[in-house]
């Protein structure tokens, strides 16, 4: 072996022995330990000891409330005090409720509040809290990152193609709903219509937009073209109504005309029976006359027949474009309501699978085996009211902190959940 290699196995087996000591370290309990400048909270244990009273010593753990429950003297409030202040508490509670003149007492702090780390390591859970233990600690505590087991890949492979498929049918029940409010206000003859507030869980700003933009383009022009078409119905019928008119009046007006020739040839046929005037041929006109305006008049009327009849025609085509409108919009709403009950059973089935996956695999959207992100977060319970913090490998921990390094950012009501609408 040579110099080089010797040298580099020494400082490999070096580090390996300094990291398994800090991880032994940090995960052994150890004894009690004095610590004067430590802030006592929750689910510390405290070691209380008064000189010759061994029925007021003894561990006590720090309550949730805030307080030690002690032997003979009930509850006394410790959390954010200091290990000397808890010294201070206890003698003169002793003082004051034990009679004791001068008690002697000791604290110490026996066990700090755990720890608990989450997201993709190698053992997420809960270690003892040592004194300067910083983020990076917790991590050396809990294995370090966990790399993923090639049997896991087949499962890591379903869970991209199930949220890729969550995401599709989020964004088509979106859609729909878009689409569903769209034909509903067709079916109210409706100008405009507003985005439903469910769409905005399923659908970006952006997308949304888009699509409301669109259905509304779509219901603007339909509308159009609906009214078009009934204002040209209306102009049609309004002017066959003038045409009717007018020849009405052609009507009466030849009516007229054939009276007056009946007349003229009564006039006629009375002077040629009397003698008073030869014969001629002025009836066979008369009557030629006759015959000729009899037969425009019938002409007219037949016209004015088939213009009422084209009149009847055009009502019932309105009519017919109301109802099929109307028709048109029912059909949609069904379609829309079809194909949203549809994408909510495939969405059901596609959260139930990944939920299953979720139980046995990390749900953390950043590849397992990569290093923490800059998005490590410190969920802090000292602190009132308790709150996430970002935090990085070289930030202090406190008794308690829940280390999270997961890339999911936290909010006021939880982690999101898998599978949920946007």
């Amino acid at each position: 072996m040579t110099t080089a290699v010797a040298l580099r196995a020494l400082r490999l087996s070096w580090s390996f022995a300094a990291w398994a000591a800090t991880v032994f370290a940090l995960l052994g309990s150890g004894p009690a330990m004095a610590a004067e400048d430590f802030i006592v909270g929750p689910g510390d244990k405290l070691a209380i000891s008064v000189h010759r009273r061994a029925d007021l010593s003894g561990e006590f753990r720090v309550l949730p409330g805030g307080a030690v429950s002690l032997p003979f003297l009930g509850n006394l409030p410790v959390a954010g005090k200091s290990v000397e202040q808890v010294r201070d508490a206890v003698a003169q509670r002793l003082r004051e409720d034990a009679a004791l003149l001068d008690p002697r007492v000791s604290v110490e702090i026996a066990e700090m509040q755990p720890i608990l780390v989450a997201g993709p390591v190698r053992r997420p859970g809960q270690y003892p809290y040592q004194l300067g233990m910083t983020v990076s600690h917790a991590l050396a505590a809990a294995g370090g990152v966990r790399r993923l087991d090639p049997e896991e890949a087949g499962a890591h492979i379903e869970v991209v193609r199930l949220r890729e498929r969550l995401r599709q049918g989020q964004e088509s029940y979106g859609l729909a709903l878009v689409r569903h409010a769209r034909w509903t206000a067709e079916g109210r003859d409706a100008e405009d219509f507003e985005v439903p507030v469910e769409a905005a869980r399923y659908l970006s700003s952006e997308r949304l937009q888009q699509t409301l933009a669109s259905e509304q383009q779509i219901l603007r022009g339909r509308n159009s073209n609906f009214r078009s078409l009934l204002d040209m119905l209306a102009a049609q019928t309004a002017a066959l109504n003038e045409e009717v008119e007018e020849r009405q009046l052609n009507a009466t007006a030849k009516e007229k005309e054939q009276a007056l020739l009946q007349k003229e040839t009564e006039y006629v046929d009375s002077l040629m029976q009397r003698g008073l005037t030869p014969r001629t041929t002025r009836v066979i006109e008369l009557a030629r006359l006759a015959t000729q305006v009899d037969g425009e008049r019938r002409q007219i009327l037949s016209n004015i027949a088939r213009a009422r009849q084209e009149i009847i025609r055009l009502e019932h085509q309105r009519s017919n474009a109301g109802t099929q409108r109307q028709l048109e919009a029912q059909i949609g709403l069904k379609e829309a309501e079809d194909q949203m009950a549809g994408l909510r059973v495939t969405l059901e089935e596609v959260r139930s699978g990944l939920a299953h996956l979720s139980d046995a695999l990390p749900t953390d959207e950043a590849p397992l085996g990569a290093p923490p992100s800059a998005k490590i977060e410190i969920l802090r319970i000292r602190d009132a009211p308790p709150h996430w913090i970002e935090a990085n490998a070289d930030t202090p921990l406190l008794p308690g902190d829940l280390v999270d390094f997961s890339t999911r950012r936290a909010s006021a009501s939880g982690r999101v959940a898998l599978g949920q609408p946007r």
